[in-house]
């Protein structure tokens, strides 16, 4: 019978420029080589069982990434860490394991919102209180229309439904910092370096040195 564990951990500047999918292999050697035995799904080309809450976007580090495994047999929370954590290189910090239920919502569609924090540079004639003006008239918007592209194709997305919150935390000389929540839910969800690019059409700047952390990953309560 297999057991499912949650995993919360953290990717730093070390790793901030590995893949998704190299992400998923590094977890996937971390555990053979730390000798615990993964579930496998498919008969001809057999996946480990292991899925991910939500894609980091490239460049990004995070304090609060979740991912989700099936083992084939039971095992001490603290013995999995300790075994696990051996295996992972600098840039990876395995914070918590967590035993969870084996059947249930899928991890992807129980992420309620996303908490980031991004650090930014402006040109010196853009003052914090005209940073915080921007920010608030954005949030008074109904509607913030976005051209997404994917190769040959373009769709056109009201970003607005998707920003929970966001506001100037910090600033110093010329450099800033905004925390946002975002909405993520099954019809979608949005970037925060797309949050940018509206800031800068919606402002008339250019937000240089973009430095994009994710805080947490806001679950939906289990029953």
């Amino acid at each position: 019978m297999s057991v499912k564990f949650r995993l919360l951990f953290s990717k730093g500047e070390e790793l901030k420029y590995i893949s998704h999918l190299d992400l998923l292999r590094l977890f996937f050697r971390a555990f053979r080589r730390a000798g615990i035995n993964l579930k496998f799904k498919g008969k001809f080309n057999p996946q480990p069982k292991i899925s991910y809450a939500l894609a980091l976007p490239l460049g990004s580090t995070s304090s609060g990434e979740y991912l989700e495994v099936e083992l084939e047999e039971d095992m001490d929370t603290g013995q999995l860490k300790n075994r696990l954590s051996r295996q992972f290189p600098p840039g990876i910090d395995l914070r918590e394991v967590k035993e969870v239920a084996g059947k249930g919502p899928s991890l992807t569609s129980r992420v309620k919102s996303v908490h980031y924090r991004v650090k930014i540079e402006v040109s010196p004639e853009t003052e914090p209180r005209k940073m915080s003006e921007i920010i608030e008239n954005i949030l008074k918007k109904k509607e913030l229309w976005f051209t997404r592209k994917k190769k040959k194709t373009k769709k056109d997305i009201n970003l607005r439904p998707f920003i929970n919150n966001m506001e100037l935390v910090s600033w110093e000389g010329q450099k800033g910092e905004i925390k946002m929540e975002l909405k993520a839910t099954p019809r979608g969800s949005v970037k925060p370096v797309e949050i940018m690019e509206i800031i800068e059409r919606e402002a008339l700047i250019d937000l240089q040195g973009r430095n994009i952390h994710r805080e947490l990953i806001e679950l939906e309560l289990e029953e």
